[in-house]
């Protein structure tokens, strides 16, 4: 997280492509890595169209978007860098159709609410009473994007005043269930995110939401369970464990033969099949295509043959 966003000049993707080319219809899209700055053009059958790549959004294990700055304002650029790829192509989200004209295919421009949004899931203290400072900002996730402004928690610390320092900043693993899950929703989209506001991602599209996924397992309740939200499986102090048997202890706190507080067994919550690698079968990996990524699905269930439990994108 900490490499979620870069200036565009820092971005190793970047340093490391200086020139980028993609081709889609009539329209050669190029980012360029030169000295003055990085610049994304598009160059159609009889125009041109350019504007200044400001920044570089994604820390690059999948890919990376690039927001563009032109005449005061935000564009999302339309093409994308994808590393399986190791090139670029059509960002996700935005449309395959061939553009009309090199004004529209630069990218979609971004409102006052979609920018604010934007940039404060992938920069630290971007937004001050409302209003966007990209430039005063700190590039990527740092303590305070999760915990607050931290100036008096540090002080109270180095003071020995404990108290004071802990109450002094938010801590996420004092949440709810229900809070806990929308918190990290927050960037990685909850289920009012999809639901309301993006009902075109209802299904398929909806992999790489990871909080709205874990929210329609059926043994996430009304409540929530402690045991299965995003933080119970993921430290995010830590580098993600892709080791699948990791989580296996994770799984079996909730799916054992021990008998549970009444004295009763639980064997109906057990796995027929095994205690090993439970997530390969009932949170298993789908190709996106629109991202040439894979995703792990967080809708834990039995997946099936046949029925309504069972789709692959």
């Amino acid at each position: 997280m900490f490499q979620a966003g870069v200036r565009a000049g820092e971005s190793e993707i970047l340093q490391k492509h200086k020139q980028l080319n993609f081709q889609d219809g009539s329209f050669l899209y190029s980012l360029t890595d030169a000295p003055q700055g990085v610049t994304y053009s598009v160059t159609g059958a009889e125009d041109k169209n350019a504007a200044a790549v400001a920044w570089a959004f994604g820390m690059g294990k999948l890919g990376q978007t690039y927001v563009l700055e032109k005449d005061g304002a935000y564009f999302e650029g339309r093409v994308s860098f994808f590393t399986s790829l190791n090139a670029l192509d059509i960002t996700p989200g935005q449309s395959t159709a061939i553009p009309e004209g090199v004004e529209k295919a630069l990218g979609n421009r971004l409102d006052d609410d979609s920018s604010r949004r934007c940039f404060s899931c992938h920069m630290t203290a971007v937004v001050t009473s409302g209003v966007l400072e990209p430039e005063k900002a700190k590039p990527g996730v740092h303590c305070e994007a999760c915990h607050g402004p931290g100036a008096t928690h540090v002080a109270a610390m180095q003071t020995r005043q404990f108290e004071k320092g802990i109450a002094a900043i938010v801590n996420p693993a004092d949440l709810s269930p229900i809070d806990s899950v929308d918190f990290c929703g927050a960037c990685h989209r909850t289920w009012a995110d999809v639901e309301v506001d993006m009902p075109a991602d209802i299904g398929t599209a909806s992999l790489r939401f990871q909080p709205y996924r874990l929210e329609e397992s059926g043994c996430w309740g009304k409540g929530g369970d402690p045991r299965i939200t995003c933080i119970a499986c993921h430290n995010p102090h830590q580098p993600l464990v892709t080791e699948l048997s990791a989580y296996d202890s994770k799984c079996l706190a909730c799916h054992s033969l021990k008998p549970n507080p009444k004295g009763r067994m639980a064997a109906k919550m057990t796995c027929k099949t095994g205690t090993s690698i439970c997530v390969s079968c009932h949170m298993p990996k789908y190709v996106m295509k629109r991202t040439h990524s894979q995703f792990t699905d967080h809708y834990i269930r039995v997946v099936r043959t046949k029925g309504p439990n069972n789709w692959v994108p």
